[in-house]
């Protein structure tokens, strides 16, 4: 997992190319396009249908992503 504080969320937002992550509150919504957003129980339509991943901000004050996010830190 990859542990990241709001500046690191930022960072994310701001470096992501294949997929459109935005804040939804205090969560975070890595959204990307699949045309099987259509029927998938994740599915979320932003100007066409996409996956939706969402993932909220622990007791700790910090966001836990899955490690194929790493990419964009590098």
């Amino acid at each position: 997992m990859l542990k990241l504080n709001e500046i690191g969320v930022n960072l994310l937002i701001k470096r992501a190319k294949d997929v459109t992550p935005y804040w939804d509150n205090y969560d975070l919504v890595i959204w990307k396009k699949d045309p099987s957003g259509f029927t998938s129980i994740r599915g979320l339509f932003k100007d066409t249908w996409g996956i939706a991943e969402k993932i909220s901000v622990n007791s700790e004050g910090v966001w836990e992503l899955p490690k194929k996010y790493v990419k964009y830190f590098k």
